[in-house]
Order: C-alpha cells, then structure tokens, then sequence
C-alpha cells in the first residue's frame, strides 16, 4: 500500500503540472471559452479555421484597445487554447524583461526572428526585424521546462532539432475567413 502511493507520488513528480495561464484582458487560456471572448469583445472581425482550431480575429476598426490584432485559438471544444496579440505601441526587449523577467530560453524562427520563451508563465515573445516586439503570445503555462510548444530551436528526445515555428501573422485575407454574424 505505501508502495503504491510512493510510486503515484513519484510519478506525479515527473509529469509536467499545468498552471494556469495569466489572463489578458480577462481571457483565461485553458479555461476561458469562445463564448467568454464574444461576452467580453462582442462578435469577431472573422472566423477562421486553421487545421483543428478556430481562430476569432478583432483587427480593424473591431481591434482591442492597444492591438492592431487579437486572435483567439480556440480548441474543438470551444476552449481559448492561445491567445495572440499584436500590438500598436513598440515594446522592446528590456520591457519585455522588466514584465516577464528573464527569458528561460532564447531561439529563432526560419527567417531569424528572435523569439523568447517563457514556458512557465505560458508567454512567447516574437521580434520583427529591427528588434521591437511583433506579438506576444498567451497560452497555459507548464510549472516544469517542457519542449516548447513550437519547437523552435529545441532538441527533441530523440535528438533531432526541431524545426523553428514562423512568427505569428495576421488572420489571412478576408476571402478565406468567415465574416462574424453582426
């Protein structure tokens, strides 16, 4: 009987715990749903699909206060899985470390864009070209160092790099996205 329960315990160390994912503007990742995100910000710029998920987009004259863009990744059960935002106002790197802290590691995308992981705290920083910030990124953060949800830069188990995720870009032209009932 001891047994047993030391060898739960023992495993239980060893998975990776979720922790829940900070908030951005009142929208959890891994609790808050599609409809917590129309309740708070009203119907979407569009809808558009994107493999498995559903990404919600506000931009235009419907983008967040703050953002030329906000999109919500939503899970097939209508779960916010990640939130992404582009903002208005230039961040750099130091103001990213003064909110965040240190990042617990550094790599690159394809085209060498510096992106910044924050796995525990669930936040990927994205940089454009000349070092500003292009999109933060908010999903569930992970309470152990977890290969990074894009992959980037990181060496898989079987030791294999991965291959670096692309920044984030905008939801695609309207002619691909749902328009949102108004």
């Amino acid at each position: 009987m001891a047994s047993t329960r030391i060898a739960a315990l023992f495993i239980a160390l060893l998975l990776p715990a979720v922790v829940p994912a900070k908030a951005w503007q009142g929208i959890e990742p891994g609790r808050s749903t599609s409809d917590d995100v129309t309740t708070r910000f009203n119907e979407p710029t569009s809808r558009v699909k994107r493999g498995s998920r559903t990404v919600l987009a506000y931009k235009g004259d419907q983008a967040l206060p703050g953002t030329r863009e906000a999109q919500f990744h939503l899970r097939p059960d209508g779960v916010v899985e990640e939130i992404t935002v582009f903002l208005t106002s230039p961040l750099d790197g130091e103001s990213i470390e003064g909110t965040y802290g240190k990042p617990t590691s550094k790599t690159f995308t394809d085209s060498f864009q510096k992106v910044w992981l924050y796995p525990v705290k669930g936040v990927t920083v994205y940089f454009d070209k000349d070092g500003g910030v292009l999109a933060l990124s908010f999903s569930a953060g992970s309470s152990s160092k977890p290969a990074d949800k894009s992959g980037a830069g990181k060496t898989h188990p079987a030791g294999e790099k991965a291959p670096a995720k692309a920044p984030p870009e905008s939801a695609p032209p309207d002619e691909e996205a749902e328009p949102a009932a108004k």
